[in-house]
């Protein structure tokens, strides 16, 4: 039991990839922020629930490209070194940018993959104990 002044977050290392992670803990707190969740498990789909999902997609979204730096996030070109750069400039890594531009269509899914950092289980076996 959690009590009523706090929050607790159950995520799961799905994927295994920073991208995949990250977005899901700021779409998870979206939910928290935004629409004072109580209880809510993926899979339990209730009447709202898809503008619900829509918006904390995009709370998570600006969590990862801050509004302001939408325009330039746009014009960025699919190459490492653009990536990086303004990936350290925002604060996030380079996995989460192209995780963005591939959702967004702005490159293909199985492109630049390699900026993404990738987990395996003996990584995370050690944080979750």
């Amino acid at each position: 039991m959690v009590d009523p002044d706090k929050a607790m977050l159950l995520l799961s290392f799905r994927y295994k990839r920073d991208d995949q992670f990250w977005f899901t803990v700021f779409h998870e707190i979206g939910h928290l922020v935004l629409h004072k969740a109580n209880t809510f498990v993926d899979g339990d789909a209730l009447p709202g629930d898809a503008d619900r999902e829509s918006e904390a997609n995009e709370f998570a979204a600006e969590c990862v490209i801050p509004p302001l730096r939408e325009s330039e996030f746009q014009r960025i070109k699919p190459e490492r070194d653009d990536i990086v750069r303004f990936s350290v400039s925002i604060g996030v890594a380079p996995g989460l940018t192209v995780g963005q531009m591939q959702h967004r269509g702005m490159v293909e899914p199985n492109k630049l993959n390699y900026l993404k950092r990738t987990w395996d289980w003996s990584q995370i076996n050690p944080a979750t104990v």
